[in-house]
């Protein structure tokens, strides 16, 4: 084993051969000048044979035998480029001396100080060669001998009493430098430094030969993992130093994020190979731990990984203590290891001062994983209304977040329209809303409505040029709120071709006018939304987007926008935990898993979606004003809206825009104005059964409804859609016991139908 002794003369001597090859071609500079005729030829061939030897080990040319039998061969190797440095000067000084005499050697010597002759040229030359060696040796040149002799004395003076050093070494000496079954043969350790937690050392090649030990030949000698071994390189190819954590270090510890990253996730061949943290930070609101994630010189940007992917590379067992929040620098992203996720208590609704918008129409809807509040944006002041889409499994909390959405345009004074096709979803919004359509008739009526005050104000603006929207008490924000959207607006829904028209044009000119389109509904395919692009472009890539657990089939049906990338709704769990035990125990209570109602992924257009979870709020009716319903007072025609509702918007289906009040919207849409029909359909079936009527009038007459198609000239929806508003508006009625017959008029009553019996 390696001497403290040894250790301290080897590194003496380079020193020393350091200095000798920095001076030579100042000295020879200098004495070359003054040699004789023998002495100079002497040293000719001297310089000769020597400089044949440097060049060749520079070129590693040397005979393998030859290296090994010179003396200082391992500081040769190590000093290969300064030695041969050292030589070409030195010989351009003997040149200069032994040819030019004094005059010569001043020349190339003291040229320097007469630019910019040719003598002064090369001088340089010569200077600047001279002065890489010392550069090149610095390392050597400037180790502190007494500190480092001192420090190993005294080292190596404890390691002799301590037997934990001495079990190192015999081990070390047994299996790795033993002369004959070693398996680096020679390669001596030194240790230097004992610690609870690492031991440090110095190995020490035979002369000639580099240290060529391992991490996993010393791991298995002393049975620590490989990752805790780390190797620097020593003054020369015949030294390096060693460092043997026996604990694992903080970047290596897989407990740590740190550790778990750099060992999983960021390896070659890993989820997020390349990548590396920085700013890793405890997190007091999780128990865990937040770092950024910064992409490698290799990498041109962060790819967003599936957070059920990095949740099994970080070995994390529940997907819900992982986060990923994509930063605006496509480098960068926030990761956070979570011991408890924050979200899973929930926290109360606070009151209504949160969803009071601010400045730029931002309201406060929960918490994010991160600690800060979750926001979207209701309005703009530049650009207006902002659109919103909830998306969301049943039983995920879809109808909690309209009621908070809705209770926050409340107190922000907004005129709603409500849309309910299912009827009961939310009683509490109906107490709110300016106008509530129930069922599928009465939800198409809203929308009907509700696009009658569109076009109002979209003619309004355009003859008195008003710009950018600004809410008033007489003309307020006025949003539509659309619960289980595909009722209306699904490939088989009765009135999807009416419903898209009055969606398109609110999602295409509803946000300049102050009245955004709020849709819910569990899919987020185009086909549930009327398969309509102006919906998918304004609506869903335009406005805020909250996405509650839903189907697996969403991540590859929907392309999300940017700022959700990789969100998936689908990896949100139905429950918080619900593992069981693998063998049943009737004396162990059973786990009740906790739902993640309201557990979702939120942001508006240019903010980054995080994990969130919205106010816990089971009833919003004792936060509703009831004294303070905003209705949209600007609407000439809010004394006919119930009638309005019962009429198609469709430009087919009107029969002369003279039959809506003074300040209702001509059909206009997109910059055309509809053609003008005859008869609408109601008007015609009315004709049809007026026709055919008993004329005095003593008895019902009654047409099936293809003989009344056929008279009317309507056939389809539209024929089907005036025969519901007929009917309700007891314009006519079916006749009882026979399907599909109808008659004018109201049902008669029983006394009216006794005469005719």
């Amino acid at each position: 084993m390696t001497t403290p002794a040894a250790t301290t003369r080897e590194t003496s001597t380079e020193r020393a051969v350091a200095a000798v090859e920095t001076a030579a071609p100042i000295a020879v500079g200098i004495l070359a000048p003054f040699l004789d005729g023998g002495a100079a030829f002497t040293a000719t061939l001297a310089y000769g044979g020597a400089a044949g030897v440097m060049a060749a080990n520079y070129m590693n040319r040397l005979p393998a035998g030859l290296a090994t039998n010179l003396p200082a061969s391992d500081i040769m190797q190590a000093h290969k480029s300064p030695l041969f440095i050292s030589t070409v000067t030195s010989g351009a000084a003997l040149a200069a001396g032994i040819i030019g005499g004094p005059e010569g050697a001043d020349a190339l010597m003291a040229g320097i100080l007469n630019p910019p002759s040719i003598p002064g040229i090369i001088s340089l030359g010569w200077w600047a060669a001279v002065a890489l060696v010392p550069y090149k040796l610095r390392n050597v040149l400037g180790r502190k001998m007494k500190k480092t002799a001192a420090l190993q004395t005294v080292v190596n003076a404890s390691t002799k009493e301590h037997p934990a050093v001495e079990d190192i070494l015999k081990k070390w000496g047994q299996y790795i430098s033993h002369p004959q079954n070693g398996s680096h043969k020679g390669q001596e350790l030194t240790v230097r430094t004992l610690g609870p937690n690492r031991w440090t050392g110095t190995i020490t090649a035979p002369v000639g030969s580099s240290v060529t030990v391992t991490a996993e030949n010393v791991s298995s000698v002393y049975r620590k993992d490989a990752g805790w071994i780390t190797f620097k390189a020593g003054a020369h190819a015949g030294e390096k130093h060693i460092t043997v954590n026996l604990t694992a270090p903080a970047d290596l510890d897989t407990n740590t994020l740190a550790g778990a990253w750099k060992k999983w996730v960021s390896r070659k061949g890993g989820l997020m190979a390349g990548t590396h943290l920085k700013d890793i930070q405890d997190d007091p609101n999780t128990g865990g731990q937040v770092a950024l994630v910064v992409a490698g010189e290799d990498l041109d940007r962060l790819t967003h990984p599936d957070r059920m992917d990095l949740a099994g590379a970080l070995r994390i067992k529940n997907p819900l203590l992982i986060s990923y929040e994509p930063c605006q620098d496509p480098r960068e992203a926030y990761i956070r290891k979570m011991d408890r996720n924050p979200l899973q208590k929930g926290a109360p609704f606070p009151g209504t001062h949160v969803l009071k918008a601010n400045e730029n129409g931002y309201i406060q809807i929960g918490r994010g994983v991160s600690g800060f509040p979750a926001r979207i944006q209701i309005h703009d002041p530049a650009l207006g209304a902002q659109h919103v889409i909830v998306a969301g499994a049943t039983g995920t909390g879809k109808g909690g977040t309209l009621q908070i959405i809705a209770l926050a345009h409340h107190v922000n004074g907004s005129a709603i329209t409500y849309a309910d096709p299912k009827g009961s979803s939310n009683p509490a919004i109906t107490k709110m809303a300016a106008y509530s359509g129930l069922g599928i008739d009465g939800a198409m009526g809203a929308l009907r409505l509700w696009y009658h005050g569109l076009m109002h104000r979209v003619e309004q603006s355009a003859r008195d040029e008003m710009k950018n929207f600004k809410a008033t008490e007489e003309r307020p924000w006025a949003p539509l709120i659309l619960d289980e959207a595909s009722k209306l607006l699904g490939e088989n829904a009765e009135y999807k071709k009416e419903a898209t028209f009055v969606i398109n044009a609110g999602a295409t000119l509803g946000r300049s006018m102050g009245m955004p389109v709020i849709l819910a509904n569990q899919l987020l395919q185009l086909a549930q939304f009327g398969g309509d692009a102006a919906i998918r472009d304004n609506v869903f890539y335009g406005g805020s987007l909250i996405l509650l657990r839903s189907d697996s089939s969403q991540k590859h049906l929907v392309d999300l926008p940017e700022n959700f990338a990789g969100c998936n709704p689908a990896d949100i769990p139905p429950a918080w935990s619900g593992d069981r035990e693998m063998v049943y125990d009737p004396n162990k209570p059973l786990n009740d898993p906790e739902r993640t109602f309201g557990l979702c992924f939120a942001a508006s257009p240019g903010a980054h979606a995080e994990m969130d979870r919205m106010w816990i709020l089971e009833d919003a009716t004792p936060h509703i004003d009831t004294d303070n319903i905003t209705i949209p007072a600007d609407w000439p025609f809010w004394e006919q809206r119930h009638e309005l509702a019962t009429r198609s918007v469709l430009p087919d289906d009107i029969k002369d825009q003279d039959d809506l009040e003074a300040g209702t919207s001509a059909a206009f849409f997109g910059g055309f104005e509809a053609p003008k029909k005859p008869a609408s359909a109601d008007d015609k079936i009315l004709q049809a059964l007026e026709d055919t009527a008993d004329p005095l009038g003593i008895e019902v007459n009654y047409l099936h409804k293809d003989q009344i198609a056929t008279l009317a000239g309507a056939q389809g929806q539209t024929f089907d859609n005036a025969l519901t508003r007929l009917t309700k508006a007891n314009k006519i009625h079916r006749q009882e016991g026979a399907r599909g017959f109808y008659g004018l008029g109201p049902k008669p009553t029983a006394d009216e139908e006794a005469p005719g019996e």
